[in-house]
């Protein structure tokens, strides 16, 4: 697969459909609590690269779009206003061959005891990697 170079400054690469300008984090981006520490979470992935994160409390802001960094094996979420939070969960070998594969992730917020969905969106998932 070939990667193209879309920021200078750090030398970050991405899947080259989604090296586009809107996928960069402005320098001044507020760092939010990661997710797992605001409420109960959990990422799902399936083989073919299916990807849905699940959570059960409102976010402060809805997710633009998603980064996977296949080095440091983090997921970050990246809010319509340019704030980061991350999972806040590492992203376990077995996982990552699964989640590499995925165009999207699926932010699914459940009610509190699990039984209903409150609200489900796509967000564009980017994949870092280095190779370190």
């Amino acid at each position: 697969m070939a990667y193209n170079n879309i920021d200078n400054d750090i030398d970050v690469l991405a899947k080259p459909a989604l090296s586009n300008p809107k996928y960069v984090i402005p320098r001044d981006a507020a760092v939010l609590l990661p997710l797992s520490s605001q409420c109960n979470c959990e990422l799902v992935v399936n083989e073919a690269g299916a990807a849905m994160v699940i959570y059960n409390k409102t976010l402060p802001e809805g997710i633009h779009w998603v980064e996977y960094d296949m080095d440091l094996s983090l997921l970050t979420f990246v809010t319509w206003s340019g704030d980061v939070m991350e999972l806040g969960i590492k992203i376990h070998p077995p996982f990552k061959p699964h989640l590499k594969k995925a165009k999207e992730i699926m932010m699914v917020q459940m009610t509190e005891d699990g039984k209903e969905i409150i609200i489900m969106y796509p967000a564009d998932l980017v994949i870092r990697n280095i190779g370190i």
